[in-house]
């Protein structure tokens, strides 16, 4: 009977460790199961809260304004074209004066290279070249030419293509009448916003218009707002393009009045002067005080022994 009560419980005590033994391994697999998918949902959550680098944008090429910048311009500087559709007349942007230290420029000229732009003439006797910009048009030129008629006074006009393009009429009557005409570009544009091909053209264009209009062209050149950088230079050199800029800016585009404009004239005023003025264009599209400072300066300079001469006859004075 003793043997057998033992035989029980070493039965029963096998039989409480395996059970004790399952749960053990039950549990441990459980365990390793839930921190596995533990780890797989924290591996996922880094990965979804890491965000991707963002895309490099692609910079665009950068155009060539062009505001007339300016232009300025910023804006679009548009390709320029040899037969553009005729448009209304635009209100050109007028020459504001270039930088301070070629605004009132230091005396120099002649046969000087034609890359570099001639801002006045070193010369003993007492000429002046009076220079208006941006036309032709019919309407401010005539009054411009009348004045210069009544004082026997000779001027270079420096012409935009469009315009000569539009009024080639008026061109001829500026030279009937004794002046002389430079290149201006088609439209005014900013010459050193474009690439050598397109400021040739702007040249070129012109040129064409001229030589359509007069039978020849002109080797004289003035970059609109005065602004000319080393392509410039050697595009207009290749035209065979003699850069003119200007010692006296009269602001008149600005829309300066008469008493201004002649209060500017008496204070820089030397033999070889450029002075700088427009035809066509200025503040609001109202040149009246051009053409009543134009009459003040030539009835003052004629009365200070100065006579007025085309830029060209201003060049061989050296």
């Amino acid at each position: 009977m003793e043997g057998i009560m033992k035989k029980r419980k070493v039965f029963r005590l096998r039989y409480v460790l395996m059970i004790a033994l399952g749960l053990f391994i039950a549990y441990n697999v459980s365990h390793a199961l839930l921190t596995k998918e533990a780890a797989s949902g924290s591996t996922q959550g880094e990965t979804a809260a890491t965000p991707s680098p963002s895309p490099v944008p692609t910079a665009n090429e950068p155009e060539k304004k062009p505001d007339k910048s300016a232009h300025p311009d910023p804006t679009p500087t548009p390709e320029p074209t040899r037969k553009p559709d005729p448009t209304p007349d635009p209100t050109a942007t007028p020459d504001p004066a270039p930088t301070p230290k070629s605004t009132q420029a230091p005396q120099g000229g002649g046969a000087a290279n034609l890359a570099t732009p001639i801002y006045s003439v070193s010369t003993k006797n007492k000429l002046v070249a009076l220079t208006f910009d941006d036309g032709p048009d019919l309407h401010w030129t005539p009054q411009v030419l009348e004045v210069l008629s009544k004082y026997n006074a000779k001027a270079t006009f420096f012409l935009v293509g469009r315009q000569v393009d539009k009024y080639p009429d008026m061109v001829k009557r500026i030279v009937d009448e004794g002046h002389a005409v430079g290149n201006h570009t088609w439209s005014h544009a900013q010459l050193p916003k474009l690439t050598p091909e397109q400021a040739r053209e702007q040249m070129t264009s012109t040129d064409e218009a001229l030589k359509k209009a007069l039978g020849k062209g002109t080797y004289l050149f003035r970059a609109p707002y005065g602004a000319v950088n080393d392509n410039v230079k050697a595009v207009a050199a290749q035209q065979g393009q003699l850069i003119i800029g200007w010692s006296i800016d009269t602001k008149d585009w600005a829309g300066n009045t008469p008493d201004q404009i002649m209060n500017n004239v008496k204070q820089h005023i030397h033999p070889g002067s450029i002075i700088l003025q427009h035809s066509f264009g200025g503040k609001g599209g109202d040149l009246s005080n051009t053409v009543e400072a134009t009459r003040r300066i030539c009835e003052y300079l004629q009365a200070q022994g100065y006579q007025f001469v085309t830029v060209p006859e201003l060049l061989a004075a050296k």
